[in-house]
């Protein structure tokens, strides 16, 4: 009879240790899938900022960086990239160039994020 309680004692101990190790092994998996989530987000965040930001420059270039196209303060963009937003800075390198440089911010943990992109607008008919 003794025999049996400790086997049943060794037992217990074998499933509680059993229990310990898939547990640890669970944790280990949860954290490697919400890695990758947030890994995911933040791809995304980069795309839609890279598309938000090619969008700004082919407006740019279409109006040829005309005065109503750069706004100096920081603009709200429309729905689906209502959380970003872009500012714009000119600088005039002579009579048909112009250095334009864009600055698009959107939120971020823990800090917000930003994109500078600077480019050189030439205008043969400018006068």
């Amino acid at each position: 009879m003794n025999k049996n309680k400790q086997k049943s004692g060794f037992l217990l101990i074998e499933a509680i240790l059993s229990v310990v190790i898939v547990s640890i092994c669970l944790t280990f998996i949860a954290q490697s899938l919400l890695t990758n989530f947030r890994t995911g987000m933040r791809f995304q965040e980069t795309i839609r900022s890279m598309i938000v930001m090619e969008n700004r420059l082919g407006i740019l270039f279409a109006t040829n960086g005309s005065e109503d196209s750069i706004e100096s303060a920081p603009q709200s963009l429309e729905k689906p990239y209502d959380k970003f937003t872009v500012s714009a800075r000119t600088d005039t390198i002579n009579e048909h160039l112009k250095k334009v440089g864009l600055i698009l911010n959107w939120p971020g943990v823990p800090k917000p994020n930003q994109l500078d992109v600077t480019t050189i607008l030439y205008n043969p008919d400018e006068t």
